[in-house]
């Protein structure tokens, strides 16, 4: 028995490092595919203000406005340079949503922010996951931009349930992959070893 466990575990660490390959790479592509349309949503809306600084001009025609809680539409809202909402298409419990304070900071974009993803995005975006309630959970992208008359952001979100929901049902697959692949190695070590005896 020994023998055979001592055999089985390189190919038990390969199968392992394959498992956790195929999960982290499909993880990261549906958890960045979840910033789809947000990215052209709130670049749109930030070249629309850099020409035109009217920010319920560049919001999406919503009514009644999503509720980020419940809906699945995606939402933009326009804010100020320190991150006061100014219009938006989306409300939190019957007001703009209010996003924490440290995503407008712009020296903190492009890099690991403790709670956020990468963000690997264009130096004036930032692209993150934001919970502001138990059960709320929002893919955002920021854009900021700058005209004559004001500077500010723009964001763009939407709920990330049924992403979400794909991650999980991935991890079960994945998992079984996983067990179904240890326990084929073991019984293909098994046969070899019990054969040459």
């Amino acid at each position: 028995m020994r023998a055979l466990i001592i055999s089985w575990l390189p190919s038990a660490a390969l199968a392992t490092l394959m498992c956790l390959l195929v999960y982290a790479a499909l993880q990261q592509d549906y958890r960045q595919s979840l910033n789809d349309p947000q990215i052209q949503m709130a670049e749109d809306a930030a070249a629309s203000l850099s020409s035109d600084y009217t920010p319920a001009a560049a919001l999406p025609r919503s009514e009644p406005p999503v509720d980020i809680a419940q809906s699945l539409r995606p939402w933009v809202a326009v804010y100020d340079a320190s991150g006061t909402p100014l219009e938006s298409s989306a409300v939190l419990d019957g007001a703009p949503p209010r996003l924490p304070a440290g995503v407008f900071d712009t020296n903190r974009w492009n890099g690991f922010i403790i709670g956020h993803h990468f963000n690997a995005a264009p130096p004036d975006e930032n692209r993150f996951t934001w919970q502001p309630r138990e059960g709320v959970r929002q893919a955002v992208v920021l854009v900021a931009f700058s005209t004559p008359h004001g500077a500010g952001f723009v964001a763009a979100g939407r709920n990330m349930r049924e992403g979400e929901a794909r991650i999980s049902r991935l991890g079960v697959i994945v998992l079984a992959m996983w067990l179904a692949s240890l326990a084929a190695a073991l019984a293909a070590h098994a046969l070899k070893l019990f054969t040459t005896r």
